[in-house]
C-alpha cells in the first residue's frame, strides 16, 4: 500500500499528517503525476492555489510512487492545511489499480465530487512504427491499452463524482485528456503515414473527449483533449 488511512488522516512516506476533516476545496486527480507534463500540471496548479489563497486536494497517481522523488519534494514544500495531497499507485492498464483509485475517491470525495480529472498518463513506444509493414498487434494493443482504454475506463469509474462536482459548479468541472496533433486527421503537417500505434490511440482519445462533451456537457461537464506541443520531457525526447 502506498498510503495509509486511519482516523480520517492520511500519511504518505514523508508527507505531513493532515487533518482530512477540513474543507477539501478544489479537487483534482492527475495520472502520470510523477514526472513530465503530469508533474508540471500539478506544480502549476499548486502555485495558482497558493497565489489565490484558496484550498485544494490533489490526488496524484503514478505507476511507482516510491520513485516519485520530484513529486514528493513538491509535496513536502507546499502541503499545508489548505493544500493537501495523496499519492496513489495507478497503472492505467490495471483493473485492480483503477478500482482501488475509484473506491478511494468515492469514499473521500463523497458529496464533494471531483472538479478536474487529467488523463495524462500514456506511452509513446520507443519503436514508434514507421509504416504499415512494421505494425505489430502487440504494440497496437499495448499503446491503445495505455493511451485510450485505461483512461476511458478510469473516467467511467469517476464519472459519478465528476457529475456531483458539475452540479455544484456548472461549467467549471473538467475532464482533460492529454492528446497530440499527431492524432489530428485534418492538420496538414500530419497528413503523412507512420506511427500507427501512437497516432491512432490519440484519435481514439480525441473522439472519447468529444463523446463525453456531447453526453455530459448539458450537466455542466467540460471535456476536452489538449495538445501541449513538443515538450521538453523524457517522453518528448527533451523537446528535441
Amino acid at each position: 500500500h502506498y498510503f495509509i488511512q486511519s482516523n480520517l488522516r492520511i500519511q504518505y512516506y514523508s508527507c505531513q499528517l493532515v487533518d482530512m476533516s477540513v474543507d477539501l476545496g478544489w479537487t483534482c486527480l492527475v495520472t502520470g503525476a510523477n514526472r513530465g507534463l503530469g508533474y508540471e500540471f500539478v506544480r502549476q496548479c499548486v502555485m495558482a492555489t497558493q497565489a489565490s489563497g484558496g484550498s485544494a486536494f490533489y490526488i496524484c497517481c503514478c505507476r511507482n510512487p516510491a520513485q516519485a522523488t520530484q513529486l514528493h519534494q513538491l509535496i513536502e514544500e507546499t502541503q499545508n492545511e489548505k493544500i493537501q495531497f495523496v499519492v496513489m499507485k495507478l497503472e492505467v492498464t490495471s483493473a485492480s489499480d483503477r478500482i482501488a483509485v475509484v473506491e478511494y475517491c468515492n469514499k473521500k470525495l463523497a458529496g464533494v465530487g471531483l472538479n478536474m480529472l487529467v488523463n495524462n498518463a500514456g506511452i509513446m513506444p520507443h519503436y514508434c512504427s514507421e509504416g504499415l509493414e512494421t505494425v505489430t498487434g502487440k504494440e497496437l494493443h499495448r499503446t491503445y491499452a495505455n493511451n485510450f482504454i485505461g483512461p476511458t475506463l478510469l473516467t467511467k469509474g469517476l464519472m459519478d463524482l465528476i457529475r456531483v462536482a458539475a452540479a455544484r459548479n456548472p461549467n467549471k468541472t473538467k475532464i482533460v485528456s492529454m492528446s497530440s496533433k499527431s492524432g489530428s486527421i485534418g492538420h496538414q503537417r500530419f497528413m503523412i503515414g507512420g506511427a500507427y500505434d501512437y497516432r491512432c490511440s490519440k484519435v481514439a482519445i480525441n473522439r472519447t473527449a468529444r463523446n463525453l462533451a456531447a453526453e455530459f456537457g448539458g450537466e455542466g461537464v467540460i471535456a476536452l483533449p489538449i495538445c501541449p506541443g513538443w515538450a521538453a520531457t523524457d517522453m518528448g525526447n527533451r523537446g528535441h
